[in-house]
């Protein structure tokens, strides 16, 4: 009888050390990733600079405008002031270009909002490079819609742009039908996941982490109340 006794507690020691170790794999698995902006263009200021981190926007249009913003996409407390307006027939071929650093970064994704009129820029190709030399097309051209909407393009799957000091990212604009016509930019970002960032475990393996410890501790406290 004795043997019987004292072998439960024993189990139960062993299952909640299986449980524990399980849970501590799920969460070693399991990081919540969570990026980080590394620019921002908000365009309030009514020019080029960054607004928000590090980087450089220059443009082959030979003049840009500043007209109404949008919310959408804003960070970091910005308001919605103004956006970037790009004008015109003569322009179609013409791009913005942004460059930046991406050390300590990965999983790049680059978002803004943005509208055209009924005459402005309808296809617009967005493109990357790794050197700032040779560009990439990415993706096929996107045509904006009447009203403000987000465009976001993520490139994580581009790996050559993790940790890369000289990436750089252009929108060639075409397509406009008038010299009226015109597109509106706002709320430029760009974003990675920190490469240093620790993982950190998901509610559920937490959840399952709690199980197996007090699992673990009842078994105990049940093992040496049956000793004593």
């Amino acid at each position: 009888m004795s043997n019987l006794t004292n072998s439960t507690p024993q189990k139960c020691i062993r299952f909640g050390l299986v449980i524990s170790l399980f849970t501590l794999l799920v969460a070693a698995q399991s990081p919540t990733a969570r990026a980080d902006e590394i620019a921002i263009w908000n365009f309030n200021d009514s020019d080029l600079a960054v607004d928000h981190g590090a980087g450089s926007l220059i443009t082959s249009f030979p003049v840009v405008g500043f007209a109404a913003g949008t919310s959408i996409n804003t960070r970091l407390g910005d308001p919605a002031l103004q956006a970037l307006s790009l004008v015109g027939l003569a322009n179609n071929g013409q791009s913005i270009t942004f460059s930046l650093s991406t050390l300590g970064f990965g999983d790049i994704r680059v978002s803004f909002a943005t509208q055209r009129t009924s005459t402005g820029f309808s296809s617009n190709q967005f493109q990357y490079s790794l050197d700032g030399t040779t560009f990439i097309n990415f993706q096929a051209p996107y045509n904006p819609a009447a009203t403000f909407s987000l465009i976001a393009f993520d490139l994580s799957s581009i790996t050559g742009l993790n940790n890369n000091p000289n990436a750089v990212f252009r929108i060639v604009f075409n397509g406009a039908t008038s010299s009226t016509g015109n597109n509106r930019l706002d709320n430029l970002v760009v974003e990675g996941t920190s490469l240093e960032s620790a993982p950190v475990p998901e509610p559920a393996s937490l959840l399952l982490l709690a199980t197996g410890v007090g699992g673990l501790l009842s078994a105990r406290r049940l093992k040496r109340k049956r000793m004593g």
